[in-house]
C-alpha cells in the first residue's frame, strides 16, 4: 500500500513538473514611434453661431406680433411693432420745437444788422436750435426702433410677448438665429486637454438626432479663462451640414489636435501594471526571453496606450499573454 502511494506521489509530482514547464503562448508586435495627436473626446450642445436677442428700444404697448417661435423669416421682415401714437407724437413735438427755434433764430439774425439784439442772445437761440435738432433725431430714432425687423434670413428660436402687452425698452422680445452664419457646438474641455487645442483643429461630430452620421467641424473659438464653477474651458466648433438643426441638440465630438507627440502605440492588453504615467510590460530580449520592463506613458484611450519613453523602435513587445508569464524563458511566440 505504501509502495502504491509512493508511486502515485511520484507520478503526480512529474505531472505537475510537466504542466509547470509547459510554455505560455504569447503574441508579440514590434514597436514603432511616430507623431500622434491624442484624440480629445467631449460632449456639448448645438447652438447657432449668431444668436441674437431682439428688443424694442422704447417702452410701449405691443400693437402686433407677426411671427411665432420656430418660424423661418426673411431679412427685413416685420416681426413686431408698438402702438405708434405716443411715439409719433414725440416726433411731432420735436419737429414743432425745432421749427419754433429756427424762426426765433431767423428773427434775431434780422435784428442783429440793426443792432437791436445782442450776440449772447443769438448764441442762446442757436444753441436751442441745435438741441431741438438733436431731440428730433432721437425721436425719429426711437420711432424707427418701435418696430422689430429680421436682421437677416433666419429662424425665430423663441418668442416672449403677445399683442397688447406693455413692454419695457430693452425687454427680450425674440431670440433670433442667423441662418447665414451657420451652426456651432459648444462644449467644455478640461485644462489638460485645452492646452493641446488650436483654432482650426479638425473634429468629428455625432448627433443623437442623426444616429450613424458623422459631421465635420473645426474649432472656431477657445475660451481664454476657465468657467468659475466647473473649472473647464468653453470650446466652440463650427459645424458643416445640410441637415435640419435645432438649438440644443446633443453632440458628441472627437477632436484631433494639430499639436502632436512622438509616441509608440501599443494595445492596452500589453500592460502588466500601470500607475499614473508609469507602467510595466514584457519585451523579448536578444536571447528570445520575455523580460519585464518599465516604461513612461504619454496618455491612453479606450483601447491603446501611447508610450513616451522606455522602448526603442523595432523592439518586440508582448501584446497578449503577458499576465500569464511566470518564467520569461518558458514562452512560445504565436504568429499574428
Amino acid at each position: 500500500m505504501k509502495f502504491i502511494q509512493a508511486v502515485l506521489g511520484v507520478a503526480v509530482f512529474c505531472l505537475g513538473w510537466d504542466l509547470a514547464a509547459e510554455p505560455v503562448a504569447i503574441k508579440v508586435a514590434p514597436i514603432e514611434f511616430a507623431n500622434h495627436a491624442k484624440t480629445i473626446v467631449a460632449s456639448g450642445v448645438v447652438r447657432p453661431v449668431s444668436e441674437q436677442t431682439l428688443s424694442f428700444k422704447v417702452p410701449g404697448i405691443v400693437k402686433q406680433v407677426t411671427v411665432q417661435q420656430g418660424q423661418l423669416v426673411k431679412k427685413g421682415q416685420l416681426l413686431a411693432e408698438l402702438e405708434p401714437e405716443e411715439i409719433n407724437a414725440q416726433v411731432a413735438k420735436a419737429q414743432a420745437v425745432l421749427s419754433d427755434a429756427k424762426r426765433q433764430l431767423q428773427r434775431l439774425t434780422a435784428l442783429e444788422g440793426n443792432k437791436l439784439t445782442s450776440d449772447e442772445r443769438i448764441r442762446q437761440v442757436s444753441t436751442a436750435v441745435e438741441v431741438a435738432q438733436s431731440d428730433l433725431r432721437i425721436a425719429r430714432f426711437n420711432q424707427k426702433y418701435a418696430q422689430i425687423h429680421a436682421p437677416a434670413d433666419g429662424r425665430i428660436l423663441s418668442r416672449h410677448i403677445e399683442s397688447n402687452e406693455l413692454v419695457a425698452g430693452g425687454q427680450p422680445i425674440y431670440v433670433f438665429a442667423d441662418d447665414q452664419k451657420g451652426w456651432s457646438v459648444i462644449m467644455a474641455v478640461a485644462d489638460v486637454d485645452v492646452v493641446k487645442l488650436n483654432v482650426g483643429d479638425h473634429a468629428d461630430i455625432q448627433l443623437d438626432a442623426y444616429p450613424g452620421e458623422t459631421f465635420s467641424a473645426k474649432i472656431r473659438e477657445i475660451a481664454g479663462r476657465a468657467h468659475p464653477r466647473t473649472q473647464t474651458f468653453e470650446v466652440e466648433l463650427t459645424l458643416k451640414t445640410k441637415q435640419r438643426l435645432y438649438s440644443g441638440l446633443i453632440a458628441h465630438t472627437q477632436i484631433t489636435p494639430s499639436e502632436q507627440t512622438h509616441v509608440a502605440k501599443i494595445p492596452m492588453s500589453a500592460l502588466i501594471q500601470a500607475h499614473g504615467h508609469d507602467a510595466t510590460l514584457y519585451v523579448i530580449d536578444e536571447q528570445g526571453n520575455a523580460q519585464l520592463k518599465t516604461i513612461k506613458l504619454a496618455y491612453v484611450d479606450a483601447y491603446f496606450a501611447y508610450v513616451k519613453s522606455g522602448l526603442t523602435d523595432g523592439e518586440q513587445v508582448v501584446i497578449e499573454g503577458g499576465p500569464f508569464i511566470n518564467n520569461g524563458k518558458d514562452i512560445a511566440i504565436v504568429k499574428i
